[in-house]
Order: C-alpha cells, then sequence, then structure tokens
C-alpha cells in the first residue's frame, strides 16, 4: 500500500507582492499601530481621525488599479473620509462609537465593490452582508497567504532583502515576547524596575498594549486590501431562497392592512391633535407627547421589515403582482403616518420643553425611517430603483451631520437661545450641566441671567468643571474649545 503524501487540506498560493505591496504594508504597520495608541489613549478623537483618513486613503491608493469604482462607491468613500474628520471635531463619545461602526460599515462596502468582490446586488438590502465579508473572510482569513507573500519577497530576492526580513520577522516575535518579560522582570526585581526609570520617560504599560492591539489592527488593515486585489472572485451564484406562496404571503400582508385600517380610524382625532397643537382631553403635553412615540419608531421599523421580507419571498418565485405592491404601499403610507404623527408630537414637546439628546437622536432616527419609507414605496412600482444605494448613502450622510453638530452643543445652544429669547419659560439646568463639555460655551452665556439661580447655577458649573487638557490623540476641536474657556476663567478670578 502506498504511503499517504497528499495533503487534504493544501495551504492557498502566497498572495503576489511586489513594490506596491510593501509600501501598503509599511503604511499599515505605521498606522495600524498609531491608530491602537490612539485608541487606547485619546479614544475616538483627532488622531484616531487622522490614521483612519491616512488608512482610508492608502487603501483607495493600492486599489485604484481596479476600473470597477462608480460614483456610489466614490460618494461612499467621501462620505467615510467626513465622517473620519468629524472626530477630530466633535466631543460626543456616543455618536463617534455608533458613527466608528458607520464608518467601519462604509468603507469595507466601498472597497469591496472598489474590487469587484462583492458577491450581492448593491442596490439590494442583502448588499449589506459584503461589508463583514471583506473584513472577517477576506481580511482575518487570508493573513496566512497575505504574510507568505511578503515572506517569499524577503526570501527570492538579494543576500540583503533576506537578511532583512530574517531580522524583521525576529522583531517580530520578539516585541510581544519583551513585552510580557520585561513588566515581570519589573516587578520581580527592584534593580531591575531602577534601571527601566533610568530610561527616558514613557509608560511601558501603554507600549505594551499599544502593540498588543497593533498586532490585530496591522495584519487585518494591510490583508484586507491587498486580499481584496488577488483573491479569486467568486463567480458562483448565492443559492437563490425557495421563497413563499403569494397566498400566505398577502394574507399576512392583508391582515395588518385591516389592523392598521381600524387603528387609524380609532385613532385619528388622537393623532391629529398633534399636527394642529390641540391636547386631547385629560393629557399634559409631556403625557401626549411620550405616550406611544417610541412604540410608533418601532412600528415603522417593524412595517419597513415586513414590507422588505413579503417583497421578497414573493419575488422569490417569479414577478410580485400588483395586489401584494398595493398591500405594501398601504402599510408604507400608515409607516409615513406613524412618522409625521411621531414628529408633530415631538415638535410639541421639545417648543414646551426643550431639547435633549434622547429627543435629538430620537428624531435623526425617525427622519431617516420617513425617507427610508418614501425610497422604499417608491421602488415596488420602479423595481430599477437601487433603493439600497440610496438608504446607505442617506444613513452616511445623516450620520455625519450629527457628528459635526455635535448633539451636547446642539442642545445647550437651542436650550440657552430659547430661554433667553422667552421661548421657553425655563431652562433645565441639571440636564444643561449633565451635558458633555462642549455644551460649556453656551452654559457660560447663562452667567449673565437675569434670574439669580441660574446665573449662580452657570458660574457654579464653570467653575467646578475639569476640562483636562488634552494631546495630540485626545484633542478634538470642542473639548478644546471648552478647555480654553475654563482656563480663561480660572486666569481672570
Amino acid at each position: 500500500m502506498e504511503p499517504y503524501t497528499t495533503n487534504p487540506f493544501p495551504s492557498p498560493a502566497p498572495f503576489p507582492t511586489g513594490r506596491r505591496e510593501m509600501i501598503l504594508c509599511c503604511l499599515a504597520a505605521v498606522l495600524g499601530l498609531a491608530m491602537a495608541n490612539s485608541i487606547l489613549m485619546g479614544g475616538f478623537s483627532l488622531g484616531f481621525a487622522l490614521t483612519a483618513v491616512g488608512s482610508i486613503l492608502a487603501s483607495g491608493w493600492y486599489l485604484s488599479v481596479h476600473r470597477e469604482g462608480n460614483g456610489y462607491t466614490r460618494a461612499i468613500l467621501l462620505l467615510c473620509l467626513i465622517i473620519a474628520c468629524g472626530f477630530g471635531y466633535s466631543a460626543d463619545s456616543f455618536v463617534k462609537f455608533v458613527l466608528f461602526l458607520f464608518l467601519l460599515t462604509g468603507v469595507n462596502l466601498a472597497f469591496c465593490q472598489t474590487a469587484g468582490q462583492n458577491r450581492r446586488n448593491p442596490g439590494q438590502f442583502n448588499s449589506l452582508f459584503d461589508a463583514p465579508r471583506a473584513l472577517l473572510v477576506l481580511g482575518v482569513g487570508q493573513i496566512g497567504p497575505a504574510f507568505r507573500g511578503i515572506a517569499a519577497f524577503f526570501r527570492n530576492g538579494s543576500e540583503t532583502s533576506r537578511r532583512t526580513g530574517a531580522i524583521l520577522a525576529g522583531l517580530a516575535i520578539a516585541l510581544p515576547v519583551l513585552g510580557i518579560l520585561i513588566p515581570l522582570l519589573m516587578f520581580a526585581d527592584a534593580a531591575f524596575e531602577g534601571l527601566m526609570d533610568l530610561l527616558p520617560d514613557f509608560n511601558i504599560g501603554e507600549l505594551i498594549y499599544t502593540g498588543f492591539l497593533g498586532l490585530i489592527l496591522c495584519p487585518v488593515l494591510y490583508t484586507r486590501t491587498v486580499a481584496l486585489r488577488h483573491v479569486p472572485r467568486e463567480n458562483t451564484p448565492l443559492k437563490p431562497h425557495r421563497g413563499m406562496h403569494l397566498f400566505t404571503v398577502n394574507t399576512l400582508l392583508f391582515s395588518v392592512c385591516g389592523l392598521y385600517l381600524v387603528y387609524c380610524f380609532s385613532q385619528i382625532a388622537y393623532f391629529s391633535g398633534g399636527f394642529l397643537g390641540i391636547l386631547p382631553d385629560g393629557y399634559s403635553t409631556a403625557e401626549y407627547a411620550r405616550r406611544g412615540f417610541f412604540e410608533m419608531a418601532w412600528l415603522c421599523a417593524i412595517n419597513l421589515t415586513i414590507i422588505g421580507t413579503a417583497h421578497y419571498l414573493v419575488s422569490c418565485r417569479g414577478p410580485v403582482p400588483r395586489s401584494t405592491k398595493i398591500a405594501c404601499l398601504f402599510i408604507g403610507l400608515v409607516t409615513l403616518f406613524f412618522v409625521s404623527a411621531s414628529c408633530a408630537k415631538m415638535m410639541l414637546y421639545i417648543s414646551v420643553y426643550g431639547l435633549t439628546r434622547l429627543r435629538v437622536l430620537t428624531m435623526a432616527v425617525i427622519a431617516f425611517l420617513g425617507i427610508a419609507t418614501v425610497t422604499i414605496c417608491l421602488w415596488l412600482f420602479l423595481p430599477r430603483l437601487k433603493y439600497m444605494k440610496a438608504l446607505v448613502l442617506i444613513a452616511l450622510v445623516i450620520g455625519a451631520a450629527i457628528l459635526w453638530m455635535d448633539v451636547d452643543a446642539t442642545v445647550a445652544r437651542y436650550n440657552v437661545n430659547a430661554y433667553l429669547s422667552g421661548t421657553l419659560e425655563s431652562v433645565d439646568m441639571a440636564h444643561l450641566c449633565g451635558l458633555g463639555d462642549s455644551a460649556l460655551p453656551h452654559i457660560a452665556r447663562l452667567t449673565d441671567c437675569p434670574d439669580p439661580l441660574v446665573a449662580r447655577q452657570a458660574k457654579d458649573e464653570l467653575a467646578h468643571r475639569f476640562i483636562a487638557r488634552p494631546d495630540l490623540r485626545s484633542w478634538n476641536y470642542m473639548t478644546h474649545r471648552a478647555f480654553s474657556l475654563a482656563e480663561g476663567l480660572r486666569r481672570t478670578r
């Protein structure tokens, strides 16, 4: 019997590696380590903004050999660059984290389509799944072939190249080992700790954490981009869904339509009050505006899901009949009614009680749901409309607007202006003082307020608000502005 010598799981061939790949590798190493350090030590601020812009431009340069990019992908990348720059402007940590997810999705989606690696129609909802595929399947999953290509580049070059590659490989292995050994030796021996203290001042913990996170970011930044160019494109179509019988889907749709028809007739007087500013008997403004608002927002999202799912299940078995389209259109119109009523109720609430972070962010979500509903209703009767392209761009535009307006600064500006102009009878100082540093310049305007209680609270907030001096990594314009104000007040006291 012949010995079994064939490897049942052969390793993928290394990626072709030349000067262009080596330049990208160096850029990925520098940008990845700088991004890791900026995130760990400064959060999502100027340091992250600079490295994010750099990584987008580096990947775009490498993939510029492809001619499959179009206006849609270029618009996504432009919006992603605007969002990335916004991290150096806004001080809103929560919004910046959400926009980081937007940025990650948008960049990977655009580069995947630029390289022709998308497996789904960009105009459909499931095209969003190409973004995690680019990051995980092509990025993390292709680290082996990408770095074997780098090893082959050094191994097949001159003697100097081979020695350089061997030194770099040794350093790559030594750095994490040293990162573990040095702290252990410092804790174990006071003499060695004293020796380390003689070195220039640096944080060994920061160096270690940066190295570990950099070991994750650097390979992924490089491999994702190289794999988009060199991995063979999968031309095998995805297995189509079997769909669902037309009568089953229509029964569901018309049941939902019947429920909404009865509901709208029963609530028309209640909802119309929101548009006219008239409160139902027994309701205060706050009770009327809050009652059912978030439930309406959830209903809008559920309705869009029902429309999209129903249309998809029927289209899997052939052309979508007019009856299904009409039922979906009715649900879409009801959704628009819910969106309009929710907006009217929220505007009524804001006119009496002012803005809060939650109200601003909720209005942004409601606005997106309304635009999405109109787009999908048009798509029902204009099947060539690439609705998903429009929704991706709209989401990025709204996200960029929210980031650059800085929610805390917007809330404080509106409430202070409305209070000083007499539009609001009172101002919630507890809420204003609970906002981020970007609200401080607007709180300072209340120190000369005619109401002595409000003026004293504003002065106390300015006197006791501590703002640390930001370095390059944690710097953003709104925090810098608040820091300058606080420093100026301290010098005048």
